[in-house]
């Protein structure tokens, strides 16, 4: 295969990582509880992340997840390289964007929901 052929290639399946990239992250963010995760602040949203992770009432399912994420991103080889200039990490954004939707969807509505409540407080200064 030539130059030019594995440089169009990468960069279709790059558009292709992007373009679901982009659309993940609207459609997450008008849905709740997804809305209200992405305005808290990036130490809250670890702490609730966390909470979620060490909660009894989440099933191992659901906590499989981060790990399997964890994983994957330990990885050496990915969709698109990563020493491409970039465009090498993008598989990477979309993979945990996904990755962290779905934890969360597999996760009670009430625990999140109660969990979620607890870190809205924390942002606002009531706790």
């Amino acid at each position: 295969m030539s130059w030019v052929k594995l440089v169009i290639v990468l960069a279709a399946v790059a558009a292709a990582f992007l373009t679901l990239g982009l659309l993940a992250a609207r459609a997450l963010s008008r849905r709740e509880p997804y809305r209200s995760i992405l305005k808290l602040k990036a130490r809250q949203k670890l702490r609730f992340l966390k909470a979620l992770l060490t909660d009894r009432r989440v099933p191992l399912k659901a906590k499989l997840v981060p790990v399997l994420l964890v994983l994957y991103l330990a990885m050496p080889f990915d969709v698109i390289p990563d020493f491409l200039p970039g465009i090498g990490y993008l598989d990477d954004v979309v993979v945990v964007v996904l990755a962290l939707a779905l934890f969360i969807w597999l996760c009670p509505r009430g625990v999140v929901r109660e969990l979620l409540a607890e870190s809205a407080a924390e942002r606002s200064g009531v706790a």
